[in-house]
């Protein structure tokens, strides 16, 4: 264990949090299964990185467009289960019996946000690409990394302010 000092309790993550898992979940799975109903029609050379004006600038095979689902899944599914042990995360102040609690469920709230986030742009992008490789699109949206971006770090500020704060 990292933290052999630290007291270890489940933390009950609140309804809106495992809503949002599953959201992101279902949300991932149905850009796949788009991605895989799409296969037959996807060119053989689809772009795989776009610049920050959302113009392709990296091609590779069609088979590259798994690589997305697949690592959303990973993702999804590893950091799922680091929400079960937030005794194991770094805190910015010393865990005590006192405010183990407040402290752990706030490490597994900000933990499912940036799980889900980052989920979510993962199932966003492989939509994209599976509609720009089938003739649909011919850019990925310029705002969508500002805008994610932008939730990313401020959720993760919130949750540092309100570790500060516990």
């Amino acid at each position: 264990m990292l933290h052999p000092n630290r007291p270890v309790i489940q933390i009950e993550k609140p309804f809106w949090a495992k809503l949002f898992s599953l959201i992101s979940l279902i949300l991932l799975v149905v850009a796949t299964a788009y991605l895989a109903i799409s296969w037959g029609n996807l060119s053989d050379v689809i772009p795989i990185h776009f610049n920050a004006a959302g113009e392709a600038d990296g091609f590779g095979g069609k088979w590259s467009a798994i690589m997305l689902p697949v690592i959303g899944f990973v993702m999804w599914g590893s950091l799922t289960a680091l929400e079960r042990v937030p005794h194991t995360y770094n805190y910015l102040g010393k865990i005590t019996e006192e405010n183990a609690e407040k402290q752990y469920l706030n490490g597994v709230l900000m933990m499912n946000v940036i799980k889900n986030l980052c989920v979510l742009l993962f199932a966003y992008i492989t939509y994209e690409l599976t509609l720009i490789g089938t003739g649909g699109s011919a850019n990925l949206s310029a705002g969508v990394m500002p805008v994610f971006l932008t939730l990313l770090f401020s959720s993760m500020g919130w949750f540092i302010y309100r570790s500060i704060k516990l």
